[in-house]
Parts: C-alpha cells; structure tokens; sequence
C-alpha cells in the first residue's frame, strides 16, 4: 500500500487550511490503496536581513525542535488521521505540501504541492523544487507554472461541514438574534442592541447559539457561518454592501442556497424555501470531495510511476 505523509500544523477548527489538510489525510485512509499520515510541520528557514530577524530563527528552530519531541500534533479524533514524526520520508512515499511550506522540508524524492491560496499570497515569498505536482484547490487561484513542474487540470477541492453540530435536529425553543461582524466591520450596523455576537467563538458556542436563536445576521458577505445558521434553522441573513448587487454577490442561486441578500420579505421567503436544497447540496460536496481525493491519487500514481 503506497504511503502518503502530509505536512501538516495543529488540527484547528477555525483554520481552513488545517482543516482540509487533515481531512485530506482522513479521506486517503477511507480508500483501500494508499495510506495517509500527518507530519508536523518542522522549521524551514533562517531569516539573515537582520541580526533581530537571525535571533527570531534561531529561537523558532529550538522552539521546533522540542515541540516535534515533546508536543504531540493535534488532531481530529474522530478522523483517522495517524502521525509520523519521522524527519525524512523513503523515496518511494510522496509528500504534500500546501503553499505555505518553505522548499522541501522532507526531502522528499516525489513532491505535491497543494494550493490552498495562491503561491506567495501569504508569506510574499515561495521556494519550490524542480519536477514537481501542483493542485489548486479551487479555480479562484490561477494557473502556476515554476521549475519545471506539473499544474494538474485536476483541482483538489475537499469541503468539510461539521453538520454534527450545525443542524434542525431536536431544536429548543427559538427567540432572538445573533449576528456575525468579521470583514464586515465597515457596514452600518442595523442588529437588535440585544443581539448576540459570535465572533471568535468556538463551533460548539456558534452552534449552540445557532440552535436557539431565530435570526442570524452577518456583515461578512462570504462566511460558512451563514450556511451553518440555515442548517440550524435560523432566519440567514447577509447585510449587502452599498453598491453591491445579489448577481455581484453570488451570481448562482446554489451558491447562497437557504441565505437572503437584505430584509426584503421575497428575499426571506426564497431563503426559508431553499434549505432542503442546501442540504442537498452540501451532501452532494461531502461525496465529490471523496471522488476529488479519488482522483487525485490516480493523477499522482500516474505522475510519479
């Protein structure tokens, strides 16, 4: 069975990028041709610019070095999601990568890099190897061609919904409005003063909240939590932005299914109408994701044959 060792932070439900790295190792060990491990991510290079920045590498690689000793990775324990704290993997195991990693801390022979956001986007700066594979993760990041390595027509895009917790199942009464801020801080304010904020809480306080209230407001034009609130029966609401249209907003129905642009009675009505569609929806993603891992496991079979 082929091994594949994915270089991963600490499991976070808040972070994306840890999310869908684990659960890629979760789904690989759903198929019965390959074997998926988690591998810490370990200290990746010395900043030289200044003597303050040399000091600050310096303290991260013995801050890595104990962690990687000491600290077991976190992990989702509902996932089978094994760890390998190995520092170098065989040659005939293959390695993933999102953009974020720094060269090929593995020295793996057989490369994949993941790209979750487009390369250099976070850190301003990249250094990948020659002959490798590269997946975007959606379409939104553009084609990305380096050293003679490979852009897969393939995107590698795995969704994950915690619909353990975001759900109408057995709900308590309703009453009250909860509402979300985030990137929408610029946005007139128009939430009840006694309105909840959910901001920086956990999935199990979110939810919870979700469950029991009646309305949901959120300033942030593209937040998963608007989704989850629907999930919970809440009244989804999302404040437009001046000079924003529905179209410009979401230009496909599916992509706001249970969800209203504004106030508006008709735009409430069409939210409440179309949450059996979102649930649809979001079951059908839950089986593509799976296909999507399917099929990149044969592109890399293939790529490194």
């Amino acid at each position: 069975m082929k091994k594949i060792y994915i270089y991963a932070p600490d499991f976070d439900e808040n972070s994306g990028g840890a999310v869908v790295l684990h659960r890629l190792c979760h789904l690989i060990n759903q198929t019965d041709t390959h074997r998926a491990f988690l591998t810490p991510r370990k200290f990746e290079r010395f900043e030289f610019y200044s003597l303050k920045a040399f000091i600050v590498s310096c303290k991260s690689l013995l801050s890595n070095i104990v962690k990687r000793r000491l600290v077991k990775l976190k992990c989702n324990t509902d996932w089978d999601t094994p760890v390998d704290y190995r520092a170098s993997i065989d040659d005939d195991s293959i390695v993933v990568y999102s953009e974020m990693a720094f060269g090929n801390p593995l020295r793996a022979k057989h490369v994949v890099r993941w790209f979750l956001h487009q390369p250099g986007h976070i850190l301003n700066a990249f250094h990948f190897g020659r002959g490798e594979l590269y997946f975007r993760y959606a379409s939104n990041i553009k084609p990305f061609e380096y050293c003679y390595s490979t852009m897969s027509e393939n995107e590698l895009r795995i969704v994950y919904y915690p619909l353990d917790k975001y759900n109408d199942e057995n709900l308590p009464p309703k009453k009250g409005t909860c509402h979300l801020v985030r990137k929408g801080g610029f946005k007139e304010k128009v939430h009840p003063a006694d309105s909840i904020q959910v901001d920086g809480l956990s999935h199990d306080e979110i939810s919870k909240i979700f469950r029991r209230s009646e309305r949901f407001i959120s300033y942030d034009d593209y937040t998963a939590y608007s989704t989850f609130a629907a999930l919970c029966g809440c009244e989804s609401i999302v404040v437009p932005a001046k000079n924003v249209s529905k179209l410009a907003w979401y230009p496909r129905e599916e992509q706001h299914y249970g969800i209203a642009f504004g106030f508006n009675e008709e735009e409430l009505a069409w939210a409440r109408g179309t949450v059996s569609d979102l649930k649809n929806k979001l079951r059908q993603e839950d089986e593509q994701s799976f296909n999507n891992v399917k099929l990149f496991l044969d592109e890399v079979d293939r790529f490194f044959k």
